[in-house]
C-alpha cells in the first residue's frame, strides 16, 4: 500500500492505495491537538461488502499492539476536548502535550501520570456509552478521566440472561450488527441527563443516529454528545445530524480529535491471496508452555447473570461488575483502581521475558489494558476482535499478520488476532473475563502455536459461579448471625447412638447421619443454669480478650465466620462485644467444616462475593486435640489453590486447652455452658450434614432446624447472660490483652502429645476415638457410645455436668491426673470387650 502525503501544496491531504483497486483519499480539516496522522491510524481492507476499508487505530489497541498507556491517553485526549468544548474545563489541554504523547515515550508517560492523578471536573451528570466491541476501552477511558458526576456503560453483542435489555440498535455496516444495552440500575437512563456516545471513528454517523433514536424513543431527553477519535462525515451526513436534531427536538454535540472528509474509490476486496510464504521455516519447533492464572475476587464484585452462546448453550458463570458492561459510577471507578494496580503487580512477578503481550478478548479490553499498565516495561496491549481483515505484507498496510480461531467463550463466533510477528514475544497473557475449559481453549492455542511464543498465561478473571443467598434458618436473629446452611428437615432421619456408632466404626462418615438430639433431664437443665451463672463472667472475659485481639490484628475490614455449631454462639458474643464497646458492626456468618471433608467451599465463595475486600476470621468454641484446626489449615490450602485466593486459616477460640491456636481467650479447660447442650443453646440447628445426594453443586452443607423446640430454646438466654457481664470485665480484659500481645504465645500442641500417650496407654486404635477437654467429652456423652471418662479430679468444679451425664448413662469415670485436660472421653470400640 502506498501512503502518499503532499505537504508542499496540500499539507492536510492523504491518499491510501489500500489493496487492489481500493483507494481512500482524506482531507483533514481539523486536527485540534496536531497529533501526527500516522500516529492515529493506518488503513486496511475489510472482508465486508458493505464497507471495504477500515481505519485501523493505533490508539485503541484492538488490531495493532500498543503501549498500555496509549489507549488511556487517547481517552484522556477525547475527554479533554469534550470538557473544553462543552464545559470550558481546560485542565488537560493546558497541562498535556497530546501532540507528542503518541510519538514520544517520555511525554506519553508524563501525560498518563498527569491525567491519572488530576481528573477533570464535570459540572453535570453525564452518562458515557462505549460502543462494542472496538470502543469499550476507549469509552471507559473517557469516562474514567472525570472525577465526579460521570456514569459509564458499554453496549454488548452478548446475549445475557437474568437482566432486562434496556436498549438495542443496529450498526448497519458492521459484521455483527446488533448492539444491546443491559443496565443493572434502570435509573441510569430514566432521567434527562446528558448522554455521550463514544466510538473510535465516525464515517457516516448512521450508528450514532440509530442509537440516539433508540434512546429517545424510550428515555427522551434534550442533549446528546457524539465523541470520536476521527470524524469523516461528509457535508450531507453532517446535515443529517442537523435534520435529526430538528425532528426529535434535541441538540447533538459532536467532538473529535481529527475531522475531515474522505473519498473512496474501488470496490471492497472480496478475496485476496498474497504470495504464499513459509514464515516458520527458519525457526525450530518450539513447545509452548501454557499456565492458567485465576484472579477470582481480585477485580471486585460479581453479577449473577448468565449468557447464551450462538448455538443456544448457557454459560452459568457470572460477570465482573467493574467492566462497565452493566453500568458504573465515577466513585465506583475510583474505588476499583487500586485493584488494577494490585493485579498488575502480581502478574508482573510472573513475567520471564523482555517482550510481553497482554491480550484482551473481544469486548473485554479495558481491564486487561489497565492491568497491563502496571506490569512494567516491555509490555504491549492488544485485543482479539470479531472484525475480519485481509492481511497483506505491504509497507504501510495496517494488518501484516493474522490468525483466526473459534472464540473460546462462544465457538460459534470466529475471532482474529492481528500483527503478532512470529518469534517476537517472550510471553503472552490472554485475559478472559469468564473461565474457559481446555477444550474451548484448544482452537486458540492451535492458532497461536506457529507464532513461537515460549509461554502463554491464560488469565481467568471469574472462575466461580454466584452462590445463591441462604434461606433464613435457626432461632438467632439475622442481625446476630447468618447461617450459610441448607435446611434438610425431613431428609435425614436421626439415628440412635448405638446404631450410629456402629455405622461410623463400620466406615460411614459421621457427617452423613444425624444423632438423636439429647433431651436434658430437669436435673441436668438446672445444672446448666447453675453453670451459666457461675461461669458467665469468665466467659465474658474470654470473649472480650478474643474480640480485642481480633480487632488489633485484623482491623475493621474483617468478616466473622464461626464454625457451626459450637462456634456460632461464640461468634455472636464477639460480634456483640465489638458492637457494644466500639459501635462496630462486623458481618457474622456461621458455616460448616467437617473433619475428613473440609470446609464448605460454597459458603466461603458466598462470603467472598459479599465482602470481596474483607479478611476472614474463623471462630470456634474450643479446641480439643486440634483436629478442626488441622482440618481448617488443610481446607484453606485446597481452597486457595483451587480459586487463586489467599484465605488465612486463622482460628480464634474461647478456650484453647489443647494449645492449638495463637488467638484464644483462655487455655483453661473449663465448662462452657454452650457445650452442655446441643441445639437448644446453638440456635436450634443440628450438627452439619454433607451427602452428595442431598447437597447440590452450588448449595451449602445441610442442617436440621428443630422448630418444635422453640419453647425449650435457651440460645438467646445464653447470649444475653454473657453480654450482661461485658461492662464488668472491660478493664480486666484490656489488661489481659496487653499481656497477651507482649507474650505472643505460640501453639505448642501439648494437648495432642498428651492424647498420643493416652492412645498408647489405653490401646486405643485411633486418636479419633479420644475426645479431650470438657467440650469434646460432653459431646461424647451426648451423641457417641463412650467406654470410659477420664477426669483429672472428681472434685473439679468444671466437671459437674460431665459426672451427671456419665451417671445417667452408666459410663465408668476414672481419675487420671496425668493429662493436659480436665477430662477426656474414650469412645467404645464396637465389637470389643472394652
Amino acid at each position: 500500500m502506498n501512503n502518499i502525503t503532499l505537504p508542499a501544496c496540500l499539507p492536510n491531504y492523504y491518499s491510501y492505495d489500500i489493496l487492489e483497486q481500493l483507494k481512500v483519499e482524506i482531507l483533514v480539516e481539523r486536527n485540534v491537538y496536531q497529533i501526527p496522522i500516522d500516529a492515529l491510524f493506518l488503513m486496511a481492507a475489510r472482508k465486508n461488502t458493505k464497507r471495504g476499508f477500515l481505519f485501523v487505530s493505533k490508539i485503541l489497541g484492538k488490531h495493532i499492539p500498543v503501549h498500555p498507556f496509549i489507549p488511556f491517553v487517547g481517552g484522556a485526549a477525547l475527554a479533554a476536548r469534550y470538557a473544553s468544548l462543552i464545559h470550558n474545563e481546560k485542565g488537560f489541554e493546558e497541562k498535556c502535550d497530546f501532540a507528542q504523547a503518541f510519538v514520544h515515550q517520555e511525554t506519553l508517560e508524563k501525560t498518563w501520570s498527569y491525567t491519572r492523578e488530576n481528573l477533570l471536573s464535570l459540572p453535570e451528570k453525564t452518562l458515557f456509552i462505549g460502543f462494542a466491541e472496538t470502543a469499550t476501552a476507549l469509552g471507559h477511558s473517557v469516562f474514567s478521566s472525570f472525577s465526579e458526576n460521570a456514569s459509564y456503560i458499554h453496549t454488548t453483542r452478548e446475549n445475557i440472561l437474568g437482566i432486562d435489555n434496556v436498549l438495542n440498535f443496529a450498526e448497519e455496516h458492521s459484521h455483527a450488527m446488533e448492539h444491546y444495552c443491559y443496565a443493572i440500575d434502570p435509573t441510569l437512563f430514566e432521567n434527562e441527563d446528558m448522554i455521550v456516545l463514544v466510538d473510535d471513528e465516525i464515517t457516516t454517523g448512521k450508528s450514532a443516529l440509530n442509537f440516539i433514536r433508540a434512546i429517545q424513543s424510550r428515555y427522551p431527553r434534550k442533549r446528546y454528545g457524539v465523541v470520536s477519535l476521527l470524524d469523516w462525515r461528509s457535508e450531507s451526513e453532517r446535515q443529517r445530524f442537523v435534520d435529526i436534531e430538528k425532528e426529535l427536538g434535541i441538540c447533538i454535540y459532536t467532538v473529535s480529535l481529527v475531522s475531515g472528509c474522505i473519498t473512496v474509490t474501488g470496490k471492497p476486496v472480496l478475496a485476496y491471496q498474497e504470495e504464499s510464504r513459509d514464515r516458520h521455516s527458519s525457526l525450530e519447533t518450539m513447545e509452548t508452555v501454557v499456565e492458567t492464572l485465576v484472579l477470582d475476587h481480585k477485580l471486585g464484585s460479581l453479577l449473577n447473570f448468565s449468557s447464551l452462546t450462538m448455538d443456544g448453550k448457557r454459560n452459568p458463570l457470572p460477570y465482573l461488575y467493574s467492566t462497565g458492561r452493566f453500568g458504573m459510577s465515577s466513585k465506583e471507578q475510583i474505588d476499583i483502581e487500586n485493584k488494577f494496580s494490585e493485579v498488575g503487580t502480581l502478574l508482573k512477578q510472573k513475567r520471564q521475558g523482555e517482550k510481553t503481550l497482554c491480550l484482551g478478548t473481544g469486548e473485554f479490553m479495558y481491564l486487561p489494558f489497565k492491568i497491563a499498565s502496571y506490569m512494567g516495561e516491555g509490555v504491549s496491549a492488544q485485543s482479539t476482535t470479531r472484525s475480519p481483515i485481509h492481511p497483506a505484507k505491504h509497507a504501510g498496510y495496517a494488518v501484516q499478520e493474522a490468525i483466526s480461531f473459534a472464540a473460546p467463550n462462544d465457538p460459534g463466533i470466529t475471532n482474529y488476532v492481528y500483527n503478532i510477528p512470529t518469534g517476537y514475544y517472550d510471553e503472552v497473557f490472554i485475559f478472559f473475563e469468564r473461565t474457559v475449559n481446555a477444550q474451548e481453549l484448544q482452537p486458540l492455542l492451535e492458532a497461536f502455536a506457529p507464532l513461537q511464543i515460549p509461554k502463554i498465561y491464560c488469565v481467568i478473571c471469574v472462575n466461580t459461579p454466584i452462590i445463591p443467598a441462604p434461606q433464613p434458618i435457626g432461632s438467632y436473629s439475622p442481625q446476630d448471625v447468618v447461617f450459610l446452611l441448607k435446611n434438610i428437615d425431613g431428609l435425614v432421619p436421626e439415628i440412635d447412638n448405638q446404631k450410629r456408632e456402629e455405622a461410623i466404626q463400620g466406615g460411614t462418615h459421621y457427617s452423613e447421619m444425624l444423632p438423636v438430639e439429647y433431651q436434658p433431664t430437669a436435673d441436668y437443665l438446672a445444672l446448666f443454669h447453675e453453670i451459666l451463672q457461675n461461669t458467665g463472667q469468665k466467659i465474658a472475659l474470654a470473649t472480650a480478650v478474643v474480640a480485642e485481639q481480633i480487632l488489633k490484628r485484623r482491623g475493621q475490614s474483617v468478616v466473622l465466620v464461626s464454625l457451626a455449631r459450637a462456634g456460632t454462639p461464640i461468634g455472636i458474643l464477639i460480634k456483640r462485644y465489638l458492637a457494644q464497646k466500639y459501635k462496630i458492626e462486623l458481618p457474622h456468618y456461621s458455616i460448616s467444616i467437617i473433619r475428613g471433608k473440609g470446609i464448605d467451599e460454597n459458603a466461603i465463595l458466598y462470603i467472598k462475593q459479599q465482602h470481596p475486600d474483607c479478611a476472614i476470621q474463623f471462630i470456634d468454641g474450643w479446641t480439643g486435640k486440634g483436629a478442626i484446626t488441622t482440618e481448617l489449615i488443610e481446607a484453606c490450602q485446597v481452597f486457595n489453590k483451587r480459586y487463586g485466593v489467599e484465605i488465612e486459616p486463622d482460628l480464634a477460640v474461647l478456650a484453647d486447652p489443647g494449645s492449638c491456636v495463637s488467638l484464644y481467650g483462655t487455655r483453661e479447660d473449663f465448662c462452657i455452658p454452650s457445650a452442655c447442650l446441643n441445639s437448644t443453646v446453638s440456635g436450634l440447628i443440628s450438627r452439619t450434614v454433607h451427602r452428595n445426594d442431598l447437597i447440590g453443586q452450588f448449595e451449602f452443607h445441610g442442617t436440621k432446624f428443630y422448630k418444635e423446640w422453640l419453647e425449650e430454646d435457651v440460645s438467646q438466654l445464653f447470649i444475653d447472660t454473657i453480654v450482661g457481664h461485658f461492662p464488668v470485665i472491660a478493664q480486666e480484659a484490656m489488661r489481659v490483652v496487653e499481656e497477651r500481645l507482649v507474650e505472643q504465645t505460640a501453639p505448642t500442641w501439648a494437648g495432642l502429645q498428651s492424647i498420643k500417650k493416652l492412645q498408647t496407654l489405653f490401646e486405643i486404635p485411633t486418636i479419633n476415638m479420644i475426645k479431650p477437654g470438657v467440650g469434646e467429652t460432653t459431646r461424647v456423652l451426648l451423641r457417641r457410645i463412650p467406654w470410659k471418662i477420664l477426669v483429672d479430679c472428681r472434685s473439679n468444679p468444671n466437671l459437674q455436668h460431665i459426672l451427671l451425664l456419665a451417671h445417667e448413662r452408666g459410663v465408668e469415670v476414672e481419675e487420671f491426673p496425668d493429662m493436659a485436660y480436665s477430662c477426656c472421653g474414650l469412645i467404645k470400640t464396637i465389637g470389643s470387650d472394652l
